[in-house]
């Protein structure tokens, strides 16, 4: 089975990312696609939400061990990130992601539809296979975020595609106001589009505002993003 790798990423922590990371997988899941997520996130915070140890199942798959996913209530499979105890740091036997450790094959074996990566904050080399393993990249940004760490993100997959790299990437705008609005249609202008969520009911009605070629999709609700993402790998 060749699955759809979808890698949500930024290099900076609190832009809401493992929020997304779930709420995707959870979404894709009730429309009926087999889904495992991938925690390769440092710091790792995927395992909280499913109540499952951060063992770096993850990490251990990367690397070519043959290592069991958690299977949850929600219907996803999960290989949690790795949140190294008082004994691996005193011991000095921390677990790496190297750049040879990043391989497509090695998200081919999950034998899932849908593969949907929480991963930042590892070297340059590292991130950039990466994304060169996406099919999809979606770059969240917030108001907070700094301009630099979502730029290099989107600047990474504009040489990615130099290089031959067939994947799509769009910026996630998380969104509260016009100005924020703005701001991500700037942000956004070299990426493939734009998708733009938010909770702020009266700017949704704005119909108007909204209707410009880069902006792929606004949503209220992250399960709606599910609904794009099976779209685009219908069309793709």
């Amino acid at each position: 089975m060749m699955g759809k790798v979808i890698t949500i990423y930024n290099q900076k922590g609190g832009v809401g990312k493992t929020t997304l990371v779930v709420n995707l997988a959870h979404g894709l899941v009730r429309l009926g696609k087999s889904v495992t997520l991938v925690d390769l996130a440092n710091p790792p915070y995927c395992h909280k939400w499913f109540g499952i140890p951060a063992d770096g199942s993850a990490l251990r798959w990367m690397k070519g061990e043959d290592v069991p996913r958690y299977g949850t209530r929600l219907g996803v499979y999960v290989l949690p990130g790795y949140w190294p105890d008082a004994s691996d740091l005193f011991d000095g036997k921390e677990l790496h992601l190297e750049a040879e450790d990043i391989r497509r094959e090695r998200f081919e074996t999950l034998q899932t539809e849908m593969v949907v990566v929480d991963g930042y904050r590892y070297e340059a080399i590292v991130e950039k296979e990466l994304l060169r393993c996406s099919d999809l990249v979606l770059v969240p940004h917030t108001p907070g975020t700094p301009l630099e760490s979502s730029q290099s993100v989107l600047k990474m997959c504009r040489e990615l595609r130099k290089e031959g790299w067939t994947g799509q990437y769009y910026l996630f705008g998380i969104v509260e106001t016009l100005g924020d609005v703005q701001k991500s249609l700037e942000i956004s202008k070299n990426a493939d589009g734009l998708m733009l969520v938010t909770w702020n009911e009266r700017l949704r009605k704005r119909s108007t505002v909204f209707e410009l070629p880069r902006v792929v999709r606004v949503i209220g609700e992250y399960h709606n993003l599910a609904m794009w993402v099976v779209k685009q790998g219908e069309v793709g």
